[in-house]
């Protein structure tokens, strides 16, 4: 279920390292912020899955409406890491200093991308 999210994280790692290779160091720290938020937003994620599978252990929440409630927070990660991922890899493309090396890896992670959204 955090896969997506995972590959996410990292493309935005690649925009962050391809935008500091091209000096863009106000907008490779607020990739790297954006990363951190997403990251955070991953981990209290993992932290309702556990509360919401101790719940359905407990008998004080079905495993139908426990697993809704986490589809429902994992998708709108999905959804936020892919916007942000697409909005960071435009903005390094936009860049014209990008090294041949950091534009093979943003067109990688582009596919990436596109591949891991339904």
């Amino acid at each position: 279920m955090f896969t997506p999210r995972r590959t996410i994280v990292s493309l935005l790692a690649v925009v962050a390292l391809g935008f500091a290779a091209c000096g863009g160091d106000s907008d490779s720290e607020k990739i790297q912020k954006d990363a951190a938020e997403l990251q955070q937003q991953g981990k209290e994620l993992q932290e309702k899955a556990q509360e919401a599978a101790e719940d359905v252990q407990n008998g004080t929440k079905s495993a139908e409406d426990a697993a809704a409630e986490i589809q429902e927070d994992a998708d709108k990660l999905a959804e936020d890491a892919t916007d942000t991922a697409s909005e960071a890899i435009d903005e390094v493309k936009d860049n014209a200093n990008v090294p041949d090396e950091a534009e093979k890896a943003l067109e990688d992670a582009q596919k990436q991308l596109e591949e891991s959204t339904p």
